[in-house]
């Protein structure tokens, strides 16, 4: 098992070494008249510095250095992934025209290093346009309709998911984020999943973050379940932080709110780094020691395995998918997720499920093709 996990990490490694020096290549072919080809080892250097720089904010280092790799590391991989995605189209489309002789050169024009420096800035703006997109909050609605007589006749609910508070932006983006939550004028605010970013101590400023989360008002309070990057050895730390922000985190249990409704949050399947020993229970188990008499809202970080929860839930709300973050993964999340994103209800006996593409981002600090967002689900009691 080890050997193959060991042999399995080589292979990636040096496929990973080999795309960069391919990316690096086919960047000095557009920008030549910067970086000549006999010094063109300084930017294949350069280009390796920076694809390893996530690798080195994992070295014992002090977290001012690791926050500056980290920062370094997450621009690059939104630079690395559309530059080489365009590259190997753009040299796919080249072996193509070799076939059916297409020449290379237009008016004296070379069309391969041309097109090199097109690729090359154009990997860039998207960069920079994802940067600027992925600041911009977007606020998507929903209308759900409950026959429990128990609920209030309207409730506002706010689903607030992968904030991914230490990731790059993730700090920066929060009094945005939670204005237009407060906006929203909540009876009710959810965090299924990913508030932090594997380590709490990336935290910037921790006591102004937990200012800002003190300030939100709604009616029954805020509760919170722990995704996959909630975990590891800074667990204890995350904790703490929600309970002196005022956020209740529910871990395999639930609790009657207002004698009206139950909240019940689970624990991700799959922590990085794990919760401190807590696990996840079996589905079964967990909805065997609800109430019968009261309506069911589930945290669940990721929305995998929709059929384990049948009429004795009335709303399931997740994250984790980001709706594929960056075109074209949510070509993949689509694949991986019988609903990444959006409203779904299977049939009138299963539950709504609402996920929701996330507040913030994860890896390079960008979104294309998809938005940052929070959700206001608008909770009708029908009689």
């Amino acid at each position: 098992m080890r050997v193959g996990i060991f042999v399995g990490a080589v292979v990636f490694m040096a496929l990973y070494v080999i795309s960069v020096m391919y990316l690096g290549r086919r960047v000095q072919e557009g920008i030549s008249f910067m970086v000549p080809e006999k010094s063109r080892w300084i930017l294949y250097v350069l280009l390796m510095v920076l694809a390893f720089s996530m690798v080195f904010g994992m070295l014992p280092i002090s977290y001012g250095l690791k926050r500056f790799f980290s920062t370094m590391g997450a621009y690059f991989m939104g630079f690395y992934a559309y530059g080489l995605m365009l590259f190997l189209v753009r040299d796919g489309l080249r072996i193509l025209g070799k076939l059916i002789r297409i020449k290379g050169e237009v008016a004296g024009v070379d069309l391969h290093a041309a097109s090199s420096f097109l690729i090359t800035v154009l990997s860039l703006a998207l960069v920079v346009y994802g940067t600027i997109h992925a600041g911009n909050i977007k606020t998507v609605s929903y209308e759900v309709d409950s026959y429990a007589q128990s609920l209030p006749e309207k409730m506002k609910i706010v689903l607030l998911s992968d904030l991914h508070l230490g990731a790059v932006g993730g700090e920066r983006r929060l009094p945005d984020i939670l204005e237009k939550v407060q906006a929203e004028e909540p009876d009710l605010v959810l965090l299924p999943g990913d508030i932090f970013d594997d380590d709490f101590m990336l935290l910037r400023d921790p006591e102004r973050a937990k200012k800002l989360f003190q300030e939100i008002e709604s009616t029954y309070g805020i509760y919170a379940s722990l995704g996959n990057h909630d975990g590891g050895k800074t667990y204890p730390k995350m904790l703490q932080f929600l309970e002196e922000s005022g956020i209740t985190v529910l871990q395999e249990e639930h609790l009657v709110v207002a004698d009206s409704f139950v909240i019940l949050g689970r624990l991700d399947p799959s922590p990085i780094g794990g919760f401190g020993g807590g696990k996840r229970k079996e589905t079964k188990e967990v909805l065997s020691s609800l109430p019968e008499d009261l309506p069911v809202i589930v945290l669940d970080h990721t929305p995998s395995h929709v059929e384990q929860y049948g009429k004795e839930v009335d709303l399931v709300v997740s994250g984790h998918t980001h709706k594929g973050q960056i075109f074209p993964f949510q070509l993949g999340t689509k694949l991986l997720f019988e609903v990444d994103y959006g409203f779904y209800q299977k049939n009138e006996e299963a539950p709504v499920y609402i996920v929701t593409s996330g507040a913030g981002t994860w890896g390079p600090p960008m979104r294309v093709g998809t938005n940052s967002e929070i959700v206001s689900i608008t909770l009708h009691r029908v009689k």
